[in-house]
């Protein structure tokens, strides 16, 4: 004869059920499937916070930020610049030359590709694989800023952050970015120093008699005959520095490609210096004979502009125009800027890049840049 289980041992099986329920922060639904309760959906919200970025957008971002993904190029410069280590992606490979200069961990990372420009070609789930807890866009404010951070936030379920950024700004774009980051040490580095670089090239700039305004050409394109002209925002530093862009009375291209110009409008301007996007500019501006009638290849006043790892004037126009303000500012107004340009790369290299140039690298970089 079978005995019946006691009433004591019953109630406390029941009550070990009714334990073991309430620790379970799932619970199972009529389906068997499993849903999230409502203090789990509590805890998840209380390991966000709200972010307002630079277009006034309230985001809800982890407390955490662990991994971040860059929405193009100029964001992945800044971003590379100030938390390398949480990169998940990039936007664009790093070029040939640039690569000596990365470290190799940072070159493997998978490609995105970028939201904006003509090359614009976002790999949704090349993205999403990547699992970052952010998307951060960092550049020019566009009108459509908030439409398309919200867009893209919406297509891909990531929290996406506009931060802007323009060559004045740059410190409040490091701070910034350190806010949303949790990275202030690091960040507040990098502000100070872009803060000091301008600051001393606003003092310069105020300081300049309209006498000693040296005018500057940059030619870029195949021919040397393309140019930023003035205006535009990627011809900012040579403004930044004191000085003034040869090429006025031209309408101002936004693009890095510029505007084309003749050589008899060249000519007409006779600009002081001449700045060569290329090695293969710089040696047709010192060979060509077209070339020889401006007064500033007659005095030698023909320059390479440092272009590794990326192009001190802006292509792209990121905090890499910081060092080329240095750069420019001592070579066009030396007795103004008193600086060494190598210990000034030095120096820039190791806390944006986190490499300290070798003397090699430095024979590298300078090649025919004054």
């Amino acid at each position: 004869m079978k005995r019946k289980p006691s009433l004591v041992l019953l109630v406390g099986i029941m009550i070990l059920t009714l334990v073991g329920c309430s620790n379970n922060p799932k619970k199972t639904n009529e389906t068997g499937q499993t849903q999230i309760t409502v203090d789990s959906i509590k805890k998840q919200e209380a390991e966000k916070r709200t972010f307002i970025d630079s277009a006034g957008r309230e985001v809800l971002v982890p407390n955490q930020i662990k991994k971040i993904a860059p929405s193009g190029p100029l964001a992945q410069i800044v971003l590379y610049t100030s938390s390398p280590n949480l990169l998940v992606g990039l936007a664009s490979p790093f070029s040939t030359e640039a690569k000596e200069y990365i470290d190799k961990k940072y070159q493997d990372l998978p490609e995105f590709g970028q939201f904006y420009g003509k090359n614009a070609s976002l790999n949704m789930e090349a993205l999403s694989a990547a699992e970052p807890d952010v998307i951060i866009d960092i550049g020019e404010a566009k009108k459509t800023v908030k439409e398309d951070m919200d867009k893209l936030q919406d297509q891909i379920d990531i929290p996406t952050i506009f931060i802007e950024a323009n060559l004045k700004n740059m410190p409040e774009t490091y701070k910034k970015l350190g806010e949303l980051l949790g990275n202030t040490k690091e960040t507040e580095k990098l502000a100070e120093y872009c803060q000091n670089v301008l600051t001393q090239a606003d003092n310069v700039r105020s300081s300049l008699k309209e006498s000693e305004q040296k005018s500057i050409y940059y030619a870029s394109g195949n021919a040397g005959l393309n140019t930023n002209a003035e205006g535009s925002f990627h011809a900012q530093v040579i403004d930044e520095i004191g000085a003034k862009n040869a090429a006025t009375g031209v309408d101002s291209v936004s693009k890095g490609g510029g505007t084309v110009i003749s050589m008899e409008q060249l000519v007409q301007w006779q600009p002081d210096y001449i700045l060569a996007e290329s090695k293969d500019v710089y040696e047709q501006i010192k060979t060509d004979e077209s070339w020889q009638e401006l007064t500033a290849v007659k005095e030698g006043h023909v320059y390479q502009v440092p272009t590794v790892p990326y192009n001190f004037m802006g292509s792209p126009p990121s905090v890499n125009r910081i060092i080329g303000i240095q750069w420019l500012g001592q070579l066009v107004y030396p007795d103004h800027y008193k600086l060494s340009s190598e210990e000034a790369i030095k120096e820039f290299y190791t806390l944006f890049y986190h490499i300290e140039p070798t003397a090699a690298q430095m024979k590298e970089i300078l090649t025919n840049a004054g």
